[in-house]
């Protein structure tokens, strides 16, 4: 009878913590943490969260949810006056922090003194995004895919950023 308990025990524990995993790194404080980070490298002012943006994004990947994969997204719900979109397909579960981290890849393709992508490209645009000075607060959302089993993640910035030409250092120096 106590092996049973303990076996019981056992399971409970496991089933009562593996939730905790699967939303593990999708969070705000997740997302925030992902941003700061780099900003805080640079030299750029922290992001708060906005639950106005992160409703929009969820309503955006709700949107999708059927057709993550398509690569053109109807964003028009999305004021691109106000906010900037950065947005990742993966066909793996991945989390929201591994999708930032995705975005961040892009700083190697960044060029700080002429705040452009190398070749001209725009390939390095969402981590120009993050690292924008004017930006003050983000909000994310993130779903799985019901056509194919993939991942859909999106965080929209406030105010939009990176026009070209607009450095997105404010008033600090660039980073060496």
């Amino acid at each position: 009878m106590k092996m049973l308990l303990k076996i019981w025990v056992v399971i409970i524990s496991f089933i009562s913590i593996v939730p905790l995993f699967l939303i593990a790194q999708n969070s705000p404080k997740d997302y925030l943490k992902a941003h700061n980070d780099e900003r805080v490298k640079v030299g750029t002012k922290p992001l708060k969260w906005d639950q106005q943006l992160a409703s929009l994004a969820r309503k955006f990947v709700k949107k999708h949810i059927f057709d993550c994969k398509k690569g053109t997204y109807d964003r028009s719900f999305i004021d691109g006056t106000k906010y900037v979109q950065s947005f990742v397909y993966h066909p793996e579960s991945i989390s929201g922090v591994d999708a930032v981290n995705t975005w961040l890849q892009q700083k190697t393709n960044y060029v700080y003194k002429s705040n452009t992508c190398i070749d001209g490209t725009l390939n390095c645009i969402c981590y120009a995004q993050i690292i924008c000075d004017a930006t003050t607060s983000l909000g994310c959302a993130r779903v799985k895919c019901r056509n194919y089993e993939g991942t859909l993640i999106t965080c929209l910035y406030y105010p939009a950023c990176h026009l070209p030409g607009q450095s997105p250092f404010v008033f600090h120096s660039l980073p060496n």
